[in-house]
């Protein structure tokens, strides 16, 4: 634990569980229905059901499409039972040597928004967390800490990959955004693309309009994770963005995590500290000067699903099974490499 001032991390968590904890606190004691977020085809597994947390905030529409309201949460699953939680419901999908692709309308989420599909080891836990519906990630929002992919949080004007291990709070990312804040000055986060390519105006990816997103988890020849390859593609758009993040110390852990598969889960929520994510940085060329949560849309929305094996070709559900081996054990987080995280000052060290 840091003894500097809160970190955008710390309030990221605060904010994630705050918000969990109302949902939580509804489920207990409100007497409106409780329904589950409805299913959908994912092409490459077949049916499936949608767990919200709170049993609220989330819907699918035309069979396809997962509206995501404005502080909600929800987990893939193979099935679900209104006002119930069990972490054996949760799929547990072994990416390796494969490739997920969706499409994101982030359309009217701003600075401050953050639209995120990720994935974490919740099937394997049995931990029912303080959230009641054992959610675990690697900044432990909710009580337990597990490995997390960060595969898309973003909004307009943002976007970011990240790979961490179960006690990594910071991982590795790339994407474009975030920098100084209240908290710390003089740093800048991530910078493999500009404004001009992503964002409202992006000649690449126009904001304005839904994109699609892939990731693939490439493997060595010993059947380890070799990367993480993200590419953002548009119809209509000439260049196409792609950040593959390698060389990541945590790599051992994620290979046990995805092996024995890892849960997706998609959210939608706002804060006034967001700009870890979309800030202008200490190089003033991240997109948001100030955050506005108060403006961001009331949804964003994820939509036609599907997985690939490595080659092509789309995997069945048996290619999907995860193999039952022991996850990598690791008591702190691993050394970054070249140096500090990319959004973290050097007086932020512990």
């Amino acid at each position: 634990m840091r003894t500097t001032p809160v970190t955008t991390v710390a309030v990221l968590a605060a904010a994630l569980l705050g918000n969990v904890i109302r949902a939580e606190d509804r489920v207990l004691t409100d007497s409106e229905d409780l329904k589950c977020g409805g299913s959908f085809d994912l092409k490459g597994y077949g049916q499936v059901e949608i767990v919200p947390t709170g049993f609220k905030g989330i819907e699918v529409l035309d069979g396809n499409v997962l509206d995501t309201k404005m502080d909600a949460r929800a987990y893939f699953a193979d099935k679900c039972t209104a006002g119930e939680y069990n972490n054996e419901d949760y799929l547990a999908l072994n990416l390796l040597g494969k490739t997920m692709s969706f499409s994101a309308d982030v359309s009217g989420a701003g600075c401050g928004c953050n639209a995120a599909f990720y994935l974490t080891s919740m099937h394997q836990n049995s931990k029912k967390s303080e959230c009641q519906d054992y959610y675990c990630d690697a900044n432990a929002v909710c009580g337990v800490s597990c490995a997390e992919i960060d595969i898309m949080e973003g909004n307009m004007h943002a976007f970011h990959s990240t790979l961490h291990s179960a006690h990594d709070h910071d991982g590795k990312a790339e994407g474009y955004g975030g920098g100084s804040d209240a908290g710390y000055e003089g740093w800048s986060g991530p910078r493999d693309w500009n404004a001009t390519q992503y964002g409202p105006k992006g000649r690449c990816i126009n904001t304005h309009k839904p994109f699609q997103v892939s990731v693939s988890f490439p493997t060595n020849e010993a059947g380890s994770l070799e990367a993480m390859t993200v590419m953002l593609t548009q119809e209509g758009s000439p260049c196409p963005l792609a950040v593959t993040i390698t060389d990541y110390n945590g790599n051992p852990e994620l290979t046990s995590a995805l092996s024995q598969g890892m849960t997706p889960i998609f959210s939608y929520w706002k804060d006034e500290g967001m700009l870890w994510l979309d800030g202008e940085g200490a190089d003033g060329e991240g997109p948001c000067r100030r955050d506005h949560p108060g403006r961001c849309a009331d949804a964003v929305r994820f939509y036609d699903f599907k997985i690939e094996k490595d080659g092509g070709g789309l995997t069945t559900k048996e290619d999907l099974k995860g193999t039952k081996v022991e996850l990598v054990p690791q008591a702190s987080a691993p050394a970054p490499s070249g140096g500090n995280p990319w959004w973290q000052p050097p007086e932020a060290q512990a």
